[in-house]
């Protein structure tokens, strides 16, 4: 069952978008724990007890905040090769260090909320939506098309799933500890620039791709 519903009244659904919109400026400003319903209310240009007429507490704005993001991502996925980029980025490579640096655009851009909801479930569990696992399994094999199809071209080895599972996990897990976590040792650690995270991030993967025909 999908845990949100959106509001039927144009007036409900005008108050639902200041509120999320005042929680993501909120977000960028300060962790969700720091934020109070009297401060949202404040934010957003409403009374408090609009707030608690339609969420119990702050947190059940999350799964709400959570469905809003996965409609960002799924766009976000649908525009993630167009012809240019295909045509432009032809081998393997190229197209590996496209797919970190969008990555990384993408995480930066979303960083209040994507930290927020990463903290949320790794603390109290998964913010599921209907069918969200199924859909975003989906969207990553079509953006890891033309990854598999550069890879074929170059005489690699036929695609291995438990390959390209592990070569997601070193992306995001690294995209994450960059963008969400960039004040924390060990990121702060190892300090460098963006340019140089993505080239250093492309050929860790690029490498990693590639020594399937020596194993």
């Amino acid at each position: 069952m999908t845990l949100i519903h959106a509001p039927k009244q144009s007036r409900s659904q005008e108050t639902q978008e200041k509120l999320l919109h005042a929680l993501e400026d909120l977000l960028a400003e300060k962790f969700f724990e720091q934020i109070t319903i009297r401060g949202l209310a404040e934010r957003a240009g409403v009374a408090s007890g609009t707030i608690y007429r339609r969420f119990k507490d702050k947190e059940a704005l999350l799964p709400v905040l959570y469905e809003r993001f996965d409609q960002r991502l799924t766009a976000w996925a649908d525009s993630f090769w167009d012809d240019f980029s295909l045509d432009a980025e032809t081998d393997l490579w190229s197209r590996v260090r496209h797919l970190v640096l969008k990555h990384l655009v993408f995480y930066q851009e979303q960083k209040p909320i994507l930290r927020t909801l990463y903290l949320y479930m790794r603390l109290r569990g998964e913010l599921s939506l209907e069918d969200i696992d199924e859909r975003r399994q989906a969207k990553y094999v079509e953006m890891l098309g033309p990854v598999i199809s550069a890879l074929i071209e170059e005489g690699e080895p036929a695609f291995r799933e438990n390959r390209f599972k592990i070569f997601l996990l070193l992306l995001i897990s690294s995209i994450n500890e960059r963008t969400l976590f960039d004040e924390l040792k060990p990121v702060r650690t190892l300090q460098m620039d963006d340019d140089a995270f993505v080239d250093e991030l492309t050929a860790a993967l690029h490498a990693y791709l590639c020594s399937e025909k020596h194993t």
